[in-house]
């Protein structure tokens, strides 16, 4: 088995983003295996089902938002490091998430971590960790 480039990971964590920042529910399907498991910021741990629901509301307030009130908002990602091994892939990366509303800017800054595990032919987060990091 041919251990993938740290481009190719990059490329997968890149195509994570974007399904993030666009709430792109069926890319977020693909990309998280159905056995995921997440731990979040506050400690809580959570599967799929819970991810995709959090992905659902996050999609109905950004649509109920831009129809009421000016609102941008941001996901930016930096300090991305790569280990791989033949079916197995570990990114960690700080994201910072920045949300203006009506002249008013917030920003909160995280770090995760994402294991990443080929399944046939293709890769899906088998795991993730997300944590509070200074902005």
């Amino acid at each position: 088995m041919t251990t993938p480039s740290e481009q190719d990971i990059r490329d997968l964590e890149d195509r994570l983003a974007h399904a993030t920042r666009q709430i792109d529910l069926d890319a977020l399907d693909h990309l998280y295996a159905d056995d995921v498991i997440f731990t979040g910021v506050t400690g809580a741990m959570c599967g799929k089902s819970e991810v995709m629901d959090e992905a659902r509301r996050g999609a109905a307030e950004r649509r109920a938002a831009a129809e009421t009130k000016h609102f941008v908002a941001s996901y930016d990602k930096t300090d991305v490091k790569v280990i791989s091994r033949p079916d197995t892939a570990v990114t960690n990366y700080k994201f910072v998430v920045t949300i203006e509303r009506d002249g008013a800017q917030t920003k909160h800054a995280y770090r995760t971590t994402n294991v990443w595990m080929k399944r046939g032919a293709r890769w899906q987060v088998v795991a993730g960790h997300t944590s509070a990091a200074q902005p």
